[in-house]
């Protein structure tokens, strides 16, 4: 009985760990959407159309769309919440079935075809260290979706080091820390399946097994910058750190090595649509 309440309680205080300190504990949800050739913008103006007109009427909350900066990337990425997976599914269920969304949908057909090839969904929560999403236009920005998957068990090491020293450092060194998340409880995608969907084309490899989980092994993250330059030379001063070289020192030796599997951190530069709440 001991060793079940000991269990139970760390359940308890890993769960607590990952809430946010602002008390966000809504589900968001990144869309990635490969649409079909040469049919990005046909993607983007159901989005911006009766795209966000039904997901407002079925009470999704749209927070930002966004195009590869990368402009051999036709892909596009959204970014909506929800209240939890539960009310989300019924939320995005009565969307499709939505009679007007579905004529809507048939009307953006050429010769046959929907503009979207296929999309994956990622769900994620809050950390307890992101900042506050503040859903705003600020313009002038570039958004950077940083992966990171974590070397075996130092998934935690990896969270610490952001929560007491990375964020402050990005901020020093010139980069908007803009939230921090975890791949949700309960999630059965692999970490695999995840960097193949937010890495930039041709770049997902890393040395991870097929069937890693992404859940426990996983951070995803938005950051921005004033552009890509300001992105290499913030990160170049950021690298050149000496507190942020004892940092890595001292935590890659407190966990017998790196934080991240091998090639398991990507970057993705993106830049929001121009009906994107968040930008």
């Amino acid at each position: 009985m001991k060793n079940v309440l000991m269990s139970l309680l760390l359940v308890v205080l890993m769960v607590a760990s990952r809430a946010p300190a602002f008390g966000d504990d809504r589900l968001y949800e990144l869309r990635v959407y490969t649409p079909e050739p040469h049919r990005q913008s046909d993607v983007l103006k159901l989005i911006e159309g009766p795209g966000q007109k039904f997901v407002a009427k079925h009470k999704i909350e749209f927070v930002g769309a966004w195009i590869p900066e990368d402009a051999s990337d036709n892909r596009v990425v959204t970014l909506v919440r929800h209240l939890d997976r539960k009310t989300g599914d019924a939320n995005w269920m009565a969307f499709q079935a939505d009679p007007e969304w579905q004529a809507a949908l048939k009307a953006s057909e050429v010769n046959g075809k929907k503009p979207v090839q296929s999309v994956d969904r990622i769900f994620l929560s809050v950390n307890d260290y992101s900042p506050e999403l503040n859903v705003q236009t600020v313009g002038n920005r570039v958004f950077e979706l940083r992966t990171y998957i974590a070397s075996p068990k130092n998934l935690p090491a990896l969270n610490d080091r952001f929560r007491n020293h990375t964020l402050g450092l990005f901020k020093k060194h010139g980069m908007t820390n803009v939230i921090y998340w975890s791949i949700a409880d309960g999630e059965k995608t692999t970490a695999k399946a995840l960097l193949n969907s937010v890495s930039p084309v041709g770049k997902s490899a890393a040395e991870i097994s097929d069937d890693l989980e992404a859940v426990d092994n996983s951070l995803v993250y938005f950051i921005t910058h004033a552009s890509q330059d300001a992105a290499k030379a913030s990160f170049d001063t950021f690298r050149q750190d000496d507190a942020w070289n004892k940092v890595r020192t001292d935590s890659e030796k407190a966990a017998g090595g790196s934080l991240t599997a091998g090639n398991g951190v990507k970057s993705w530069f993106l830049k929001p649509a121009a009906f994107s709440p968040l930008k």
